[in-house]
């Protein structure tokens, strides 16, 4: 099965926040879009976007925001291209995956998301990870209202990201029962059908497969994963655990990553 090229980022997410200039996001919006990436702006129309909802502003550890021109972000640019080709739709539902922590799982699907947004298309990043919740961190932004909060019938909190609207966020929240129960309840398989409605890309964060079941169950309800791993620190048999426990979700694997951090 072919996939992605792997990115080797320079630097991953131990980085400190730094102030994010004003204009990267649009900078990086008009920087050699591949032809994918043309043809679904031109041919499409923006969906609106709720202009209620708060707004919230990228952290300086997403390097697509800080400095659009890295080699990084040439390289998740070039895998939000090759994901699209992968996909048999214009649309992705993408869980994105890994064996343990610290593999870069959660800074690449916030920065895949923020690719996504930048074609100018309806995005939603959902943090499905309520073990060790990172995405409301990345923003910069709370965590007491989330999909923990969704899942149990409130209204869900959804924040805009600043400078690029089309993007939308749903932070983990706070578990009140198991994770685990939430993420298996019919009322989380509604919402991702309702979503599916709203938005055209949906990145969902998930915790460590071979950890807890949870990322498992985000993975058969998306039908698309991601799998991350990190040169020199994932195990090949973890890695080969992981695999065997994603074949059980018949969810489709797009492709690999390799983090070098």
């Amino acid at each position: 099965m072919s996939v992605p090229e792997s990115i080797s980022p320079e630097h991953g997410g131990e980085q400190q926040p730094s102030e994010v200039p004003e204009e990267t996001v649009s900078a990086v919006e008009d920087a050699n879009p591949g032809l994918i990436e043309k043809a679904l702006r031109r041919n499409t129309e923006r969906l609106p976007v709720k202009v209620e909802d708060p707004e919230v502003e990228p952290s300086g550890q997403l390097t697509l925001v800080r400095d659009p021109y890295d080699p990084r972000s040439e390289k998740i640019r070039a895998l939000r291209t090759e994901l699209l080709m992968l996909s048999d739709a214009a649309s992705v539902n993408l869980a994105i995956v890994s064996s343990a922590a610290g593999e870069g799982r959660s800074l690449l699907a916030a920065e895949l998301a923020l690719a996504f947004g930048q074609l100018g298309r309806r995005t939603l990043l959902v943090d499905a990870d309520m073990r060790n919740p990172t995405q409301h961190s990345l923003f910069q932004t709370s965590n007491k209202a989330g999909l923990a909060q969704c899942i149990a019938g409130r209204t869900p909190q959804m924040y805009r990201i600043k400078r690029l609207t089309s993007t939308s966020l749903i932070t983990a929240g706070t578990a009140t029962s198991n994770p685990l129960e939430l993420l298996s309840d019919q009322r989380f398989e509604r919402l991702m059908e309702r979503w599916r409605k709203q938005f055209e890309f949906i990145i969902l964060d998930t915790p460590p497969i071979n950890r807890f079941a949870d990322g498992l169950t985000v993975a058969a309800l998306a039908g698309r994963v991601l799998v991350v791993s990190r040169a020199e620190a994932t195990r090949f048999k973890d890695l080969k655990e992981t695999l065997r426990r994603l074949s059980l979700t018949r969810s489709q694997i797009l492709g690999a990553v390799i983090n070098s951090f």
